[in-house]
């Protein structure tokens, strides 16, 4: 092309930033030609632009030092960067750098002031029109009829295009620049020539290299993302909304705390100014990874939520398969290497066809500077790999593994262009040698030596069941000072023919907004007790307590009838020991519920939707009215509640229940409604301290039935106590006719007190544990009398180590006398 004086070309060196290369005809003595090299900035960024063009001969550089210079180069400005001048037999070789920085903030603001005035004058207009729909009740056609009407397109009034949906910190912008909020035909480029189409949600074939991660670090989920997308219909079957549409609504589904949920999302994504997507999206100009992804961020209460993480967590609430995570370094793991066996599990693994990944150790490094030359064998710190196959080849114990992002790979034995590939060991496994695709080879000693976890996630075609529990706070009535926390319900399951089931309790996600604060983990464990012809219960398998988000069993079954008992210490259903006292309030300035009060009120929310269907229906609502000693008739909630909050016709959404609060809040005055939380179980600053809910899953290749029945009329958990103390309890003392034992919890140090009467009559006995250290107990206080009949195991309570305590004592001191 020609322009001006000579002859022009142009290149896209990065979205929006074009070099113009000008070469015009010499005309002074000794010139042959001059090059003149220009950068048209198409952001709004500032760019800090150097040419270097050392190593060429015959050259000059105008306003250089040398043959390298730097330029800046302002936002929506074409700049001169560098002009060359030829001169006899010139050889040019050219490098160029740049670094993208912010434009100055007073120019974002002027830029983008219209467009945020008009964003958010449509957020006002969509909480009037959505105030009363339930958005993730409603079908999309019911939604898109509303918003056609009205001519607008879909704006999420629950996770709305602001600030508050990427960070919550106060005072705090996590970037130098104004995030800018944008819509698909906004920010990708159609250019059929390059292959970019009109936007589709999946342009062709998802594929793992679709995944590109952008400045969130949430690659733990990029990874997840990437080994699920090896079976592009995982992938697919999220997506109830499948096609692009103009109004901007999509909707997906996630399993999160063990129940498959519905997630609405609008199609405002956040954006550099005036550029690209700032967190992660696909290749081309696909959807499904920044959908994805904005939905997960929904369902945890914003972007930032999403930092950190491992990818065992994604692949859980992308398939709600059965998942477990193998650490090398345990001591059972090792001992399973070491004997072979761990070699052969994985196999089985590959064979079962479940989606393996492995995990490197360290954190993700890409901000840093320079971090490629630091790697070690040139794997990824912090990285998830997917595992491909495991193979054994002329005795050879062989993995396949595929970095998510490509390019960057391992380098020792039996990487690309090794020696060990001999011509009969590519004929057998024929390998894949390309520098692009992340795809290589290693053995099983340096797959070991490299990487620190396993990730299984066991995907198959599994008979499913979901089922709502809770662990509630129980009162002895003639002993105030004794407390137990048990499950409110067990689960028979009668088994007609042998069965391998995956037993499952997941609790609230830490990492969702307001849990990790106010809800902390519980210590969670499940007993599998099988019914005896005598009546009796036998103790068939146990998983010991674990504080984390959720607890798995993989057990095998023989024909009878089981009961399936959930766990829980209760020694961490309290107040933090550690805890600042803080002044909460339910309501903001602006009349809305400050970000705890909503916390709370999701949580409650969440432990009377028994039906896990979103809704509250009337029994359900009449439930919540019983705690705070309210009453209501059917009609009163249809007239007064149902009519006039968003709601379905069979039950109050989760915004309906919230805009219930809100109104009596304002109503009532705070101090009521402080009334009512204490009856629901939360002191006053929003701590949970009498219940908890969680899902109990069971997943098996043949259907189970699985029948709920009242646990607090039985003493089914006292029961396992003492099973567990008689079948692997340590002595701790014996005196004579008592004998006092104890059953130890090594992953989260609990102990299980028990107390064994050899005497032929009943006796009282006091056990004391006054004089442990960092430690807190199941009763209220740290000492417990209880009566034991002759010949009894009497469980007196559970004493564990403060899980933020760095060293704790433990004492029991138990003393009795005869009754």
């Amino acid at each position: 092309m020609t322009e001006g004086r000579g002859v022009v070309s142009k290149k896209e060196l990065s979205p929006g930033i074009i070099l113009h290369k000008e070469i015009i005809p010499g005309k002074a003595e000794g010139v042959e030609c001059i090059y003149e090299f220009r950068v048209e900035l198409q952001r709004l960024n500032t760019l800090e632009f150097t040419v270097d063009f050392t190593g060429s001969k015959n050259v000059l550089l105008d306003g250089g030092s040398g043959l390298v210079k730097s330029t800046i180069v302002q936002a929506f400005e074409t700049t001169t960067v560098a002009v060359l001048k030829m001169t006899r037999q010139w050889m040019l070789k050219s490098k160029f750098r740049f670094i993208i920085r912010a434009a100055p903030r007073a120019l974002q603001e002027q830029y983008l002031k219209r467009e945020i005035q008009d964003l958010n004058a449509k957020i006002e207009k969509s909480k009037q029109i959505l105030s009363k729909i339930s958005v993730n009740l409603s079908s999309v056609q019911e939604i898109e009829q509303v918003l056609t009407q009205k001519g607008t397109n879909f704006l999420d009034i629950e996770f709305p295009p602001l600030d508050a949906s990427i960070y919550r910190e106060v005072d705090k912008e996590p970037f130098d620049q104004l995030v800018h909020w944008r819509r698909p035909n906004e920010f990708f480029i159609v250019d059929y020539g390059e292959g970019l189409k009109d936007p589709r949600i999946f342009s062709e074939e998802i594929e793992p290299y679709d995944v590109r991660q952008g400045q969130l670090g949430d690659s733990w989920f990029m990874s997840a993302l990437a080994s699920l997308a090896e079976r592009p219909a995982l992938i697919e079957r999220l997506f109830i909304t499948k096609q692009v549409n103009s109004i901007g609504i999509y909707r997906i589904k996630l399993c999160k705390n063990g129940e498959w949920v519905t997630v609405t999302i609008d199609d405002y994504f956040p954006c550099f100014p005036m550029g690209q997507p700032i967190f992660s999206r696909a290749n081309g100009n696909e959807l499904w990874v920044l959908i994805l992804e904005k939905a997960y961020a929904k369902l945890h209460g914003h972007y930032y939520l999403l930092k950190g993480g491992f990818a065992n967590e994604g692949l859980i609430d992308l398939t709600g398969c059965p998942t477990a995570q193998f650490h090398f370094h345990d001591e059972d793991i090792q001992k399973l290497i070491e004997s072979g066996q761990f070699w052969l599990m994985i196999k089985d693994f590959d064979e079962e066809g479940y989606i393996l990944s492995a995990s490197t150790q360290g954190e993700e490094r890409w901000n840093e500077v320079n971090f490629l030359g630091t790697l070690e064998a040139g794997l990824l710190p912090g990285h998830a790999y997917t595992i491909l196959s495991i193979k054994e080849a002329q005795g050879n114990l062989l993995i396949n593994l595929r970095n998510p992002w490509g390019k960057i790979d391992w380098n020792g034995d039996w990487s690309d262009g090794s020696a060990e590939w001999t011509a009969a060991m590519k004929r057998e496994l024929n390998p894949v040698f390309d520098e692009d695709n992340g795809n290589f080879w290693m053995n099983f000693d340096d797959f070991i030596q490299h990487f620190s976890t396993l990730n299984v996630c066991r995907v198959k075609n599994w008979d499913e069941v979901r089922i709502k529990g809770k662990f509630i706070r129980v009162q002895d009535v003639e002993d105030s000072n004794m407390e137990v926390v048990v499950s409110k319900w067990y689960y028979s399951v009668d088994l007609p023919e042998r069965v391998r089931i995956f037993i499952g309790i997941h609790q609230e996600d830490e990492r969702i907004f307001g849990v990790a604060s106010r809800r902390q983990y519980l210590d969670i464990g499940i007993v599998v007790l099988k019914r005896m012809p005598d009546g009796t219960v036998n103790l068939i398998e146990s998983k010991d307590f674990s504080i984390d988000r959720q607890c798995e069993m993989e057990i095998l079954l023989d024909p009878g009838s089981y009961i399936i008992l959930p766990r829980t210490s209760g020694c961490l259903l309290r107040r933090p020991t550690d805890a600042v006292p803080e002044r909460i309030t339910l309501l903001n300035s602006k009349g809305e519920l400050t970000d705890l009060a909503e916390s709370t009120i999701n949580d409650i929310f969440r432990k009377f939707d028994m039906l896990l269907n979103r809704e509250l229906s009337y029994t359900e609502f009449k439930g919540f009215y019983e705690c705070i000693n309210r009453t209501i008739s059917e009609v009163e909630y249809r007239q007064k509640v149902l009519k006039k909050y968003s709601s379905t016709e069979n039950g109050l959404s989760l915004k309906g229940f919230k805009d219930f609060f809100i109104e009596n809040i304002k109503a009532q005055g705070e101090e009521v409604i402080w009334g009512w939380l204490e009856s629901l179980g939360y002191d006053r600053e929003l701590y949970s301290v009498r219940s908890r809910c969680f899902i109990l899953t069971f997943h098996s290749v043949t259907e189970i039935s699985v029948t709920v029945r009242d646990a607090i009329q039985t003493d089914l958990d006292n029961r396992t106590n003492v099973l567990l103390i008689e079948k692997q309890g340590t002595e701790l003392d014996s005196k004579t006719g008592v004998r006092c034992f104890y059953y130890l919890s090594k992953n989260v140090h609990c102990y299980s007190y028990g107390v064994y009467n050899e005497q032929s009559q009943a006796i009282e006995v006091t056990l004391d544990c006054g004089g442990s250290d960092s430690m807190v107990f199941s009763t209220k206080g740290s000492y417990v009398k209880k009566r034991i009949e002759p010949g009894q195991l009497e469980f007196m309570l559970h004493a564990m180590a403060i899980p933020s305590a760095d060293t704790f004592v433990r004492s029991a001191r138990c003393t009795w006398h005869a009754v």
